[in-house]
């Protein structure tokens, strides 16, 4: 009795009631056990309800971040990637980057997820379950597979039987009865969360599952959630439920899944001395492939498989065999589905004639078709797939049979791999470049030698197949040697087939090396010749910088001369390479670098420290000086000029590179030069030098200069902001005794006062205007005010911020704080009558507002006070028209007297024509102002077309001014002094700058 006892004194003494259920909880969270029966008493009732509810949300909690393994390696344990919901992230319409799907889906609640075949969909249904069954104040969670419903063929989808699907296999049968209960009874709060999942996957139905989800949503209370997930081809038909669409991006941490995938192949087959460099050897090798192919680990079974594949690779065969490994995940993914086939969709059974053979042959025609055209028609994916299964000498299937196998095929690929997927428009897209790409690597190593010579000639003149060139020749080592018969008349095939061997994608035997030589030699007596480099880039080059693009050799034999000085030579051939540096007649600076990159290349063939001739080589190299760093200078006001700086002479950055590996043999100082020398070098050079030098134990961490105590400075100023700004937002209420649902998870209240403030649009400055110089007495007032004038509810905005106050982790305050910062699915207004609701102190505190140091406060008053117009107000708009506000900067200026015109009453249509005839700027400012936030006070826009006509380029809207008549002058928007045109700068002030056309 006294748990209860306890219960009953704390809730007389806040005046509360309590029920049935709070005795349950409270005696169950004192250790006393209330025995659960379903067809006893009320207190059994309800402790068998509790008991079911918590089984059903331990097994939702349970799936989170787990990624089972056993079908992939039958030695590893499921792994767990923490917090995988926090790397989830979607692409909004209209938003240029991409956001955090929880922060949006807490805040909307409502959403319609559409993303790619295995891009995430499931799992993200997966993971919002988790999230809402494991955090208190959330919703709870509905989740629903659509097809599986669909799969009992109901003649009419039902709430009840989105309730029943989802318990249906996530408690016990007796259990089932109080969850549903439980469910229905928050369904009738408001406080669920339904995720219905794989619309897409309904098939011809998907419109009709549709439109009885809309009827199903129609009767839901405002407050629950409601997720919908499909694929772009079921998009129109989920338009209908109104739902705010967003893309699921594709995954930007899965660098945290596939260090996981290490990690336990460490654990499980590496003894632990060696687990540390095993784990370091395959993580350089992934950030390498990541690098080379950004969207490598875009589609989540590639990534776990290329994971995999690269544990089991030995250290041996990691630097060169990249193109073996991608091709190993290929062919992991068709046998992994050849294990699965029996029990994946039922629904949608495979065909018995597709095998796995058919697969790899379906990949590589896909691919190739990808890589000769950039989006081409399913319908002509599917000709080519068929006219593959149907050749003689490969499958020599029937027509009708070869239809039916071609569709399974593409199916694979495009849904179930997700590698080359039908996008909306129903074209086959490519998920990553490189699926393309090892694509026709794989076809380049079946082909005949021929064949291959003459896809190398045309590729060969765009960079567009270089990815595909680099592939080939490390599946197969005969495009290395098809490159030299290339090069024999194409100088850019002896390059690329020197750079891969240095980067160890091929090994040249010592006849293609003396092969390779030759032609390097006559290259660089070509080039001194005269003979022109062949301009080299994409086919299609970009439409912005197109220079970046540009990859053309450099004149001159330096190409030439570097490539063989990379070249891993046996002791035999190194005078060769000295004869060609010799003949190529390199000045003084360009020698002493070739013969340093001869030291540092032959000390790492022969696995030998340098000599004392080749650390002099060095020092002399080290010696050379670098170009004078680059910096901004202002030439104007607003605009700026990259002065200094300069080219790095060829061939310094592959020296710093190598001397990197070197640092305890050369001078004290050699690190120190490497490290500026990197500060010069284009960001892919600069990343791999600093690399190596922290492997060397050189702190690298100035190379951030002051960025870092720069974003300190500004993350501390933002934390004072925002505990100044929530200690505003709680004095708007004082604490309620108990809060019947406070809100937290999505953060409304708070949420649309701080949109209907314009928190997220303002700049950051001004918002600090307002917090850290601002007066505490008149930000209160204007929030008060706001409130009210938006019709939001002030105790529950106080009670969210009081909860934000109670955090103290940084990290997760900000978190909730994004959730609150978020913009609302509709923009708040003000409510209707909003004259009649605000007292004259608020009307007259906002007022205050338009005088605030801060245009945050300004502006967003401002927005509330032109709805007054048919109010009284407690003041005189003409007289706060003929105020002189030139002291202030124009346009704050034209606000002030904007809503002086606006609250004037019947004077108003008077007051309008005498701002728009003004010979004041500012008034005339004021007049486009107010007539761009009420278009029908000009109802035959003559005052529009006069303002566009202005003489004043200052006064005119943006899109006039280049209209005729043109303008004769500017007027500075800070110290208002008239300007010819043709000036930039104003004279007469600091700031003043002439409007941009």
């Amino acid at each position: 009795m006294s748990a209860l006892t306890d219960l009953f004194h704390r809730q007389a003494g806040a005046a509360l009631g309590s029920s049935v259920e709070d005795w349950v909880a409270a005696l169950t969270a004192s250790g006393v056990t209330v025995l659960p029966d379903q067809g006893g008493p009320v207190a059994m009732r309800l402790a068998s309800r509790r008991n079911a509810v918590g089984s059903y949300r331990t097994r939702l909690t349970a799936e989170a971040g787990r990624i089972d393994l056993s079908l992939l390696a039958d030695d590893l344990p499921p792994l767990v990637v923490d917090d995988l919901i926090g790397g989830l992230r979607i692409d909004g319409e209209g938003e240029r980057t991409s956001s955090f799907l929880l922060q949006y889906l807490r805040r909307w609640r409502r959403m319609l997820i559409v993303g790619q075949p295995g891009s995430g969909k499931s799992v993200a249904v997966r993971e919002i379950a988790a999230h809402c069954a494991s955090h208190a104040e959330t919703p709870a969670p509905i989740p629903v597979s659509l097809p599986r419903l669909l799969k009992g063929q109901p003649g009419r989808l039902t709430l009840d039987g989105l309730v029943d699907d989802a318990v249906a296999d996530a408690v016990p049968d007796a259990d089932r009865g109080p969850l549903a209960a439980y469910l229905h009874e928050e369904i009738g709060q408001g406080r669920v969360l339904l995720l219905c999942d794989g619309l897409d996957e309904c098939g011809a139905r998907a419109p009709w599952v549709a439109q009885q989800l809309e009827e199903i949503l129609a009767s839901l209370p405002p407050s629950c959630g409601f997720v919908v997930t499909t694929r772009t081809n079921a998009q129109g038909a989920a338009a209908r439920l109104g739902l705010p669409r967003v893309e699921l991006a594709p995954p930007q941490d899965l660098d945290a899944t596939v260090d996981s995938i290490l990690v336990a192949c460490a654990e499980a087959r590496i003894p632990r001395p060696d687990r540390a460099a095993f784990l370091a050897t395959r993580r350089a090798w992934i950030n390498d492939a990541k690098k080379e192919h950004a969207d490598l680990l875009a589609v989540p079974l590639l990534a776990a498989l290329l994971a995999l594949v690269c544990a089991n690779a030995p250290d041996a065969d990691l630097p060169k065999g990249r193109a073996a490994l991608l091709h190993r995940a290929v062919e992991q993914s068709v046998h992994r589905w050849e294990r699965l086939r029996g029990t994946l969709d039922p629904v949608r059974p495979w065909a018995p004639a597709l095998t796995t053979s058919m697969l790899l042959d379906g990949f590589v025609t896909l691919g190739r078709l990808l890589d000769g055209e950039a989006t081409p028609p399913a319908g002509r994916a599917l000709e080519s797939l068929t006219g593959m299964l149907r050749d003689p000498l490969r499958w020599a299937m029937p027509p009708a049979a070869a239809g039916e196998v071609a569709e399974h095929v593409l199916r694979f690929w495009d849904e179930h791999v997700a590698v080359f997927v039908v996008n909306g428009a129903g074209e086959l897209t490519a998920r990553s470049k490189v699926f393309a790409e090892i694509a026709t690597a794989m076809w380049a190593r079946s082909c005949g030698a021929e064949e291959l010579r003459d896809w190398l000639r045309h590729a060969l003149v765009h960079t567009d197949s270089d990815g595909a060139i680099a592939l080939a020749a490390g599946l197969d080592s005969r495009t290395a040697e098809a490159l030299l018969d290339v090069g024999e008349t194409q100088r850019e095939a002896t390059l690329i087939v020197a750079d891969l061997a240095a980067r160890g994608v091929v090994t040249l035997s010592d006849g293609e090396l003396e092969r390779a030589l030759d032609q390097l030699t006559d290259g660089a007596l070509g080039a001194l010749a005269g003979e022109p480099a062949l301009p080299r880039g994409p086919g299609k080059p970009p439409e912005f910088f197109p220079v970046l693009w540009d990859k053309t050799r450099d004149a001159g034999p330096w190409p030439f001369v570097e490539a063989a000085c990379l070249l891993a030579l046996p002791s035999t051939s190194r005078r060769r390479r000295a004869d060609l540096v010799e003949l190529s007649e390199l000045d003084d600076t360009a020698e002493l670098i070739a013969q340093a990159l001869c030291a540092l290349t032959d000390a790492r063939t022969d696995a030998a420290p340098l000599g004392g001739a080749e650390i002099d080589a060095l020092r002399a190299v080290l010696a050379l000086p670098l170009p004078q760093d680059s910096e901004m200078v202002q030439k104007g006001r607003r605009s700026w000029e990259m002065v200094g700086g300069g080219r790095l002479t060829p061939g310094l950055e592959q020296v710093a590179l190598g001397a990197a590996e070197h640092l305890g043999e050369l001078p004290d100082d050699a690190g120190e030069y490497v490290f500026a020398l990197a500060m010069h070098a284009p960001g892919y050079v600069a990343e791999r030098i600093y690399a190596v030098l922290a492997r060397a134990g050189f702190d690298t961490s100035r190379r951030w200069g002051n960025i870092a105590a720069q974003l300190r400075d500004w993350a501390s100023g933002a934390r004072d902001d925002r505990a100044a700004l929530l200690s505003d937002l709680v004095s708007l209420h004082g604490p309620c005794p108990e809060s019947s649902g406070g809100g937290f998870w999505s953060l409304t209240a708070l949420g649309d006062l701080l949109a209907a403030t314009g928190y997220s649009d303002s700049p950051a400055n001004e918002i600090d205007r307002a917090l850290a110089h601002g007066s505490g007495a008149e930000r209160r007032a204007w929030l008060d005010a706001m409130a009210d004038a938006y019709g939001i509810d002030k105790a529950a905005v106080a009670t969210q911020a009081r909860h934000l106050q109670q955090i103290t982790a940084p990290d997760a305050l900000l978190d909730e704080w994004l959730v609150a910062g978020t913009r609302p699915l509709v923009k708040p207004s003000p409510i209707p009558g909003v004259g009649q609701v605000l007292t004259d102190a608020q009307q007259t505190a906002l007022l205050a507002c338009l005088e605030a140091d801060s245009s945050w406060m300004a502006w967003s008053a401002a927005n509330v006070l032109i709805n007054l117009e048919g109010g009284r107000v407690p003041w005189d708009g003409q007289e706060l028209f003929d105020k002189d506000m030139t002291h202030w900067h124009r346009h704050r200026a034209a606000l002030f007297h904007a809503v002086a015109i606006m609250t004037s009453g019947d004077r108003r249509p008077s007051l309008l024509a005498r701002a728009a005839s003004s010979e004041s700027a500012d008034h005339r400012v004021a007049a486009r102002i107010l007539i761009s936030a009420v278009p029908r006070l000009d109802p035959n826009g003559s005052i529009v077309e006069a303002l566009r006509r202005d003489a004043d380029l200052s006064v005119r809207p943006k899109d006039a001014h280049q209209a005729t008549p043109v303008p004769t002058h500017w007027s500075c928007n800070h110290c208002r002094t008239v300007q010819a045109l043709d000036t930039e700068d104003c004279p007469g002030c600091d700031d003043g700058v002439r409007p941009r056309p």
